[in-house]
């Protein structure tokens, strides 16, 4: 008996430092993948090119916290602890409440828009589902709207929504819409009866103890502590702008921090709304932006890892440091952000006199380019007033500035004419050819 006590002895001690072993190995796993990530940010931060907070969680282990900042005071500066507006990010808020109350049953994505507004044209044809996955056809901003957006209650905005044209028959096609956002806020504030805003407090921030979470606008409770300011390049030089732009809606006009984002996070991980938010992939995300602003939430559920951004500063490259983040977290090889050298060709007349013409990109509030050739280059004119000129980095894709990342592509479409691709601070929109 003693002998097998011995033996036995033996094997746990031996199983215990074999778990002890794996134990370090999966720590020096996540400690690489935390310094690639440090690393990634901190070399765009010496490029100029980005100013914010980085939070990074994988296998519910924290492995970044921290503020990356291009000057060590004024007005640029923050810590992990800084407020920050996060524009889209709310629509994925909206998400859960929709899916919150339909699984209490007060209402069903399948509903029509009919059910809650009166003679909303195609009411009966746009579902709540549509209004989420941006499929009903509703414009990106109001159309034909000559005021500021700011001065605008929800009231009128459902008003003003039901003046809108679509652009294609609901569910047939995909438009990004801020506008059928601001119909899905009014049906939230409905069924709570009170603000959107208010309502995010009362069902999200309170709740999941998200205290220095907010809204600028419509709440009994003023939540400003410590609001990271935004900013612009403009010059070559950093400039402060105001938080709240007056060409923004005000509803849902909300603030949080990094670490409230991540309890967020956690909260929406958990049935049963995982099941209503992931994607096929098992991912939970969105971006949020506006001028001097970018934010991004992002869940991975089944390669288990969680990373928040956000920045008060806009000139991040931005959706190719998200990719890069999926990578970096999956322990995939990307290239480390470095200054930008761009090299220009000739090329043929022919080739160039294909791309002339405008171009019309929806989500820029419908803002029409043209594309012109002037002494063998491409130039770009808005409203008749040359904007820009393009230099050929191969026969489809051209660029402005040679330090920047930032290409204006030409891709062939269905009926043999081109579209365009036009990157913006980080940002790629598509100009359908007109």
């Amino acid at each position: 008996m003693r002998n097998y006590l011995i033996v036995l002895m033996v094997f746990l001690s031996m199983s215990c430092l074999e778990d002890r072993k794996r134990a370090v190995q999966l720590s020096s796993k996540m400690e690489a993948v935390k310094d690639s990530v440090d690393t990634y940010f901190s070399k765009l931060t010496e490029l100029k090119k980005f100013n914010g907070v980085v939070l990074v969680y994988k296998n519910d282990t924290l492995l970044l916290n921290k503020a990356y900042n291009l000057n060590n005071k004024g007005t640029t500066y923050i810590t992990t602890r800084s407020q920050f507006d996060i524009h889209s990010v709310s629509k994925l808020m909206t998400y859960y409440l929709l899916a919150k109350l339909e699984h209490e049953g007060e209402l069903s994505i399948d509903q029509t828009l009919n059910n809650y507004f009166e003679d909303f044209p195609k009411g009966k044809e746009i579902t709540l589902e549509m209004l989420l996955k941006h499929t009903s056809g509703l414009p990106r901003e109001l159309v034909g709207f000559e005021g500021e957006e700011y001065d605008l209650t929800s009231s009128e905005i459902i008003e003003l929504a039901k003046k809108q044209s679509l652009l294609f028959a609901p569910g047939t096609n995909v438009q990004y819409s801020n506008v059928g956002y601001e119909l899905l806020y009014g049906i939230v504030s409905r069924a709570y009866d009170k603000p959107f805003a208010q309502c995010v407090v009362d069902e999200i921030f309170e709740p999941l103890q998200m205290d220095s979470s907010g809204a600028h606008f419509f709440v009994k409770e003023n939540r400003v502590k410590n609001m990271a300011q935004n900013h612009v390049l403009k010059d070559n030089e950093l400039v402060q702008i105001d938080n709240i732009q007056h060409d923004e809606f005000r509803t849902a006009r909300l603030f949080s921090t990094a670490n409230d984002l991540k309890k967020f996070i956690d909260h929406v991980k958990q049935e049963p709304y995982a099941s209503f938010l992931k994607d096929g992939n098992g991912v939970i995300a969105k971006d949020g932006g506006s001028k001097g602003i970018r934010a991004q939430v992002y869940t991975d559920l089944q390669n288990n890892f969680d990373f928040v951004l956000l920045a008060n500063y806009d000139g991040i490259p931005f959706f190719d440091t998200i990719d890069d983040m999926v990578k970096l977290m999956m322990s995939q090889p990307v290239k480390y952000p470095k200054e930008i050298n761009r090299n220009s060709i000739v090329v043929k007349k022919e080739v160039l006199q294909q791309y002339e013409g405008s171009y019309t990109f929806a989500d820029f509030d419908g803002l029409v380019l043209e594309v012109r050739l002037v002494d063998g280059q491409l130039a770009i004119f808005q409203e008749g007033d040359k904007v820009g000129g393009l230099q050929a980095e191969t026969p489809t894709v051209f660029f402005e500035d040679p330090k920047a990342a930032e290409s204006f592509e030409f891709i062939k479409n269905e009926s043999g004419s081109f579209d365009a691709l036009m990157g913006w601070k980080g940002i790629v929109v598509e100009g359908k050819r007109n």
